[in-house]
C-alpha cells in the first residue's frame, strides 16, 4: 500500500479549479489541472493511492488504467519536486 503526504513547507493556492504549488526551499513551482488538484486535496498522509484513485473514479469518467497511470506519473513528478513525501 502506497501512502504519500504533502510536504508541509509547500505553499499552494487554488484559483478557478487549478492549483499552483511552490516549494519555498527549492523555489520550484508546479501547476495542477482540475483532476490533479482534486488528487492534491485528497492527499492526507493516511489514504492510500489506490483509495484516492477510487475516490477520483467517482468524480471523473475515465478508465481506471488511464487514471492510475496518470496519478502515478503525477506522484513521481511531485515527489521529484519535493512537493510530496512518500
Amino acid at each position: 500500500m502506497v501512502v504519500v503526504s504533502k510536504n508541509q513547507d509547500v505553499i499552494w493556492r487554488e484559483v478557478d479549479g487549478e492549483t499552483v504549488l511552490l516549494n519555498p526551499e527549492t523555489g520550484r513551482y508546479f501547476g495542477l489541472n482540475r483532476v490533479a488538484c482534486s488528487f492534491w486535496n485528497k492527499v492526507d498522509g493516511k489514504t492510500s493511492l489506490e483509495e484516492i484513485i477510487d475516490q477520483l473514479l467517482l468524480e471523473y469518467e475515465v478508465e481506471r488504467e488511464v487514471l492510475s497511470q496518470d496519478i502515478r506519473e503525477l506522484v513521481a513528478a511531485l515527489t521529484e519536486y519535493q512537493l510530496l513525501l512518500g
